[in-house]
């Protein structure tokens, strides 16, 4: 192999290794870990929900009356479609399962009819059961479903560090009292910081097709989802990540599209969301569509040998370099 194409291949890994590294040290992965197979993920209780549409995982205790889980629920899951670590207390409803048949549950928004629904799904509590009208209830060891606490620990500092990136799309307060959020056209990761709480009449803009928005609101206290939201959300409404970091409430008002991840808020109000919820309770009769998170993921580390290739091909393209310079 001549030296020129040996330059020609080293070159090419030096400069993508280079690139995953900038690409990683700039923005995080958007790994919403434990909660990513949920419509909701919350950690302490949780009461007066009417619809979950995908599985629900209740860190606490679970009261509530006419409420429907897991009916859209994805083909192919394997875990309960309700998870409980404390006491259930539910009257009336029913926990559904996923489809018999291989469909796609996301297909549509509302209510189902392209796929008969499967009404044997399963739940598991970890204290006391004294409900009534639900079937297939179990008492297990929830810490073998899943880990709450190492849940909120890593939820709530991939919170802490999304809250800390850079903007690179701005926002503008238009006459009727809304929010215009108006992307730059071009980044993979578009991403907003607010400082407003009232996110009344929200649009979003000027955003790619396939990037992944992140929203942040900062400050403590409520968050209220309201008026309408137009634009680009509900197309992207996947890829659409409300972090609110320091906030104690989430009042959902409206019809709202995206995820939202609000580990210290109590999530309120009689509105429907398309997204994920992560949050530390509920509080009310607010609907939860089985949206799942597909935000972005940096990518991999590279392994210890790829680093080492990094710099032999570093070394040979210096030494090359050199041996010119000589001659």
């Amino acid at each position: 192999m001549t030296t020129s194409n040996l330059i020609k291949r080293v070159l090419p890994l030096v400069l993508s290794i280079a690139a995953i590294g900038t690409a990683q040290a700039a923005v995080p992965s958007f790994n919403l870990g434990a909660a990513s197979n949920y419509s909701a993920y919350i950690f302490s209780n949780v009461s007066g929900v009417t619809d979950i549409e995908g599985r629900l995982a209740v860190g606490g205790n679970f009261s509530a009356s006419g409420t429907s889980i897991g009916y859209r629920a994805p083909y192919g899951s394997t875990g309960p479609s309700m998870v409980v670590a404390g006491n259930v207390n539910l009257q009336s409803g029913n926990i559904y399962g996923p489809p018999l048949k291989n469909v796609d549950t996301n297909a549509s928004i509302g209510p189902i009819t392209e796929y008969t629904t499967n009404p044997y799904g399963k739940g598991v509590y970890g204290g006391s059961n004294t409900s009534s009208g639900y079937h297939n209830l179990k008492q297990t060891d929830i810490s073998k479903v899943t880990d709450f606490k190492a849940a909120k620990t890593e939820l709530s500092a991939l919170s802490n560090t999304l809250s800390k990136q850079a903007s690179n799309g701005t926002s503008v307060n238009y006459r009727n009292s809304g929010i215009e959020l108006i992307g730059n056209g071009k980044s993979g990761v578009q991403v907003f910081n607010l400082t407003t709480h009232d996110l009344t009449n929200l649009t979003l803009s000027n955003v790619g097709a396939d990037a992944t928005v992140l929203i942040n609101v900062s400050g403590t206290g409520d968050v209220k989802f309201a008026g309408g939201q137009d634009g680009q959300l509900k197309a992207l409404r996947a890829n659409v990540l409300f972090n609110l970091n320091g906030a104690t409430g989430v009042n959902i008002a409206t019809g709202t599209w995206g995820s939202i991840l609000a580990s210290n808020a109590n999530l309120f109000g009689t509105g429907h969301l398309e997204g994920t919820v992560i949050a530390n309770s509920i509080s009310s009769a607010v609907e939860v569509g089985w949206e799942p998170f597909k935000g972005y993921v940096a990518a991999p580390v590279p392994e210890p040998e790829t680093y080492a290739m990094l710099l032999a091909g570093l070394g040979l393209v210096g030494a090359v370099a050199r041996r010119r310079r000589q001659q």
